[in-house]
C-alpha cells in the first residue's frame, strides 16, 4: 500500500479536491468540512502505523487496507463531482452529499478503533519513562539525551493516551543545553537569581557566555506529570512564532533534570502589575496583546492550541510592557470541526475556569475565551478575579464576576476600574472592554464571541457590541438566594 501514491493521486491533492467538492455541497459544508479533516487524520495514520513491526498485526493490516479503501472512495467521489457540470450537480447535489456522510460514518467508526493502537506504542513510551525515573543510573537514563540529538531543525511528534499527551522531540544541538551551562549561568541555581516559582519548579535569571540573559526554569521534583508538561512545552513552543507568544530557547534533559530555558522578560509576569500603577495606555496594550496571541494560537499557527490556563502569572511582560503569553505545559490541540470536546479532568486555576469544563467536563476554544475574560476584568479593575471565588457552595464565579454585572445594571460601570480616564475616549474605551468581558463570561459557550471577533472588537471601536446575558455561576447562586 503506497501512502504517497492514492489511486494515482498524492495525499495533499486528494485532501484540496475534497476541499472544492466541499465549496461545491454549500448546504452541507460542516459535513464536508469534517470529512476533510478526517482525511487529513487517516493520512496520519497510515503513516505512522505502516510500520513492518506494526503490519505484522492481522488486525491492523484489515484495518489499514479498509482505511485505503476508504480514501480511494472519497476520490472517485470527489472526481465525480470535478468532472461534471454546474446543472449536473444542481440536480445531484443531495446524492451527493448523502454519499459524503455515508463516508464520514465509516471513517469515524475506523477512527475509533484506531486509539486502541496508539495507546500501545503510548504505553511502550511511559514505561520508559517510569524505569528511568526508578532507576536513575540505568543505561535507559545514559541513552535519554540521545532524544536532543538530530538533524538541522526540531521534530515534535504528539501521540495521545487518554487526556496524556506525550511529545517525543528531537531538536537540534543549537537547541540543547547541558546541565553545567545552565549551573554556570545561574550561578548554581542560587536563591539570589530566583524571580518565580510554580508548580513545575524554580525560574532563575540567568546570564550565557555570549552575555544573553535567558529564564531557566528548573523542575523541582520529578514525576510523570511534570515530565509530560516539559515535553509539551517542547512540543508547541518549537512550532510557535508570534510576538505575543514566549520564545523557547532550549532544553536540558539530564538524567532526572528537566530545565526549560526562555528568552528574558525584564518586567516578568502580569502578576506583580495587576494592582499597580498603570496607565490606560499600557492596560490597553496588554489586553490586545493578550487577545491576539490567543487568536495566533486557535487560528492562525497551524497547530489549533487550546492554552488551558490563562491566568496573570502566565503572562510575561518585556521591557516595552508588551505581553508574552507562556506556559504550555497544560495546553491541548483541538479537533476545528467539532464544537467541543471531553476530558477527564479539569485544569486551569480558580476563577478562571469556564462552567463547562468544571460541570461536565467539556472544553474548546471559547474555554480559553472565559479565562480571557477574566484576565480583562482584572487588568481594568486592579483587583484579583478568584479573591472571593471560592464561596460558600464551592462556586468558580469570581467576585469580579458578580461585582461587574451589578454595576451593569446600575448603570455605573465606569466605577469598575481602578484608574480615571485620560480623556472621553479613554472612558469610552474602557467601558467598552468591560461590557466585551462580560460577552466572553456568559454561561453558555455559544454565546462567547471567538477570539477573531474579540480582537476585531477591541481594534474597531464602531462594531455595535450584543447586549450581555447573565454572568456564568451567577444564575446558579441567584437561584439559592430566592430559595
Amino acid at each position: 500500500m503506497d501512502i504517497v501514491k492514492l489511486a494515482g493521486v498524492d495525499a495533499v491533492k486528494l485532501v484540496m479536491m475534497i476541499v472544492q467538492a466541499a465549496r461545491m455541497v454549500r448546504h452541507n459544508k460542516k459535513t464536508c468540512q469534517q470529512l476533510v479533516h478526517h482525511v487529513q487524520i487517516v493520512g496520519d495514520l497510515l503513516e505512522k502505523l505502516q510500520t513492518p513491526e506494526m503490519m505484522q498485526h492481522s488486525e491492523i493490516r484489515n484495518g489499514l487496507n479498509e482505511l485505503e479503501e476508504i480514501l480511494r472512495e472519497a476520490y472517485m467521489l470527489v472526481m465525480s463531482c470535478q468532472n461534471n457540470n454546474y446543472v449536473y450537480h444542481l440536480f445531484t447535489g443531495k446524492k451527493k452529499a448523502d454519499q459524503f456522510r455515508a463516508l464520514q460514518n465509516r471513517i469515524d467508526s475506523c477512527l475509533q478503533v484506531f486509539p486502541l493502537i496508539s495507546h500501545i506504542g503510548t504505553s511502550d513510551r511511559l514505561d520508559k519513562i517510569l524505569e528511568i525515573i526508578r532507576h536513575p543510573h540505568s543505561q535507559a537514563e545514559r541513552e535519554l539525551p540521545g532524544l536532543f540529538t538530530g538533524g538541522p531543525s526540531c521534530d515534535t511528534r504528539t501521540e495521545v493516551s487518554g487526556e496524556v499527551k506525550i511529545c517525543s522531540v528531537q531538536c537540534a544541538e543549537s537547541f540543547k543545553f547541558n546541565l553545567s551551562q545552565l549551573a554556570d549561568a545561574t550561578n548554581n541555581f542560587s536563591g539570589e537569581n530566583k524571580i518565580g516559582e510554580g508548580i513545575f519548579g524554580c525560574v532563575y535569571k540567568g546570564q550565557l557566555h555570549d552575555r544573553v540573559v535567558v529564564a531557566v526554569k528548573r523542575c523541582s521534583e520529578l514525576r510523570s506529570a511534570q515530565d509530560l508538561e516539559f515535553q509539551n512545552e517542547i512540543c508547541f513552543l518549537t512550532k510557535l512564532e508570534h510576538t505575543s507568544i514566549v520564545k523557547l530557547l532550549g532544553a536540558c534533559m539530564q538524567g532526572r533534570e528537566r530545565i526549560l530555558v526562555y528568552e528574558y522578560m525584564p518586567n516578568g509576569s502580569l502578576n506583580a502589575f495587576i494592582s499597580g500603577a498603570m496607565d490606560w495606555p499600557t492596560r490597553s496594550q496588554i489586553i490586545k496583546g493578550i487577545a491576539e496571541g490567543l487568536h495566533y494560537l486557535h487560528k492562525h499557527s497551524g497547530l489549533h492550541i487550546i492554552h488551558g490556563d490563562l491566568k496573570p502569572s502566565n503572562i510575561l511582560l518585556d521591557i516595552n510592557m508588551k505581553p508574552k503569553i507562556s506556559d504550555f505545559g497544560l495546553a491541548r490541540t483541538y479537533n476545528p470541526a467539532v464544537d467541543q470536546e471531553f476530558t477527564d479532568r479539569i485544569v486551569g486555576s480558580m476563577g478562571f475556569i469556564a462552567p463547562e469544563c468544571r460541570e461536565r467536563r467539556l472544553f474548546s476554544v471559547k474555554s480559553d475565551v472565559y479565562g480571557f475574560r477574566s484576565l480583562l476584568l482584572e487588568v481594568i479593575s486592579g483587583q484579583r478575579c478568584f479573591s472571593l471565588a471560592k464561596g460558600k457552595y464551592g462556586d468558580d464565579h469570581g467576585v469580579l464576576n458578580k461585582r461587574v454585572w451589578y454595576l451593569w445594571r446600575a448603570g455605573r460601570l465606569i466605577k469598575f476600574a481602578n484608574l480615571l480616564p485620560g480623556d472621553e475616549s479613554e472612558r469610552m474605551e474602557i467601558l467598552r472592554c468591560i461590557h466585551l468581558a462580560l460577552l466572553c463570561v456568559e454561561e453558555n459557550p455559544e454565546h462567547r464571541p471567538t477570539m477573531q471577533e474579540v480582537v476585531h472588537m477591541l481594534s474597531c471601536q464602531n462594531v455595535v457590541l450584543p447586549k450581555p446575558q447573565c454572568p456564568a455561576y451567577l444564575w446558579t447562586e441567584m437561584a439559592r438566594a430566592h430559595s
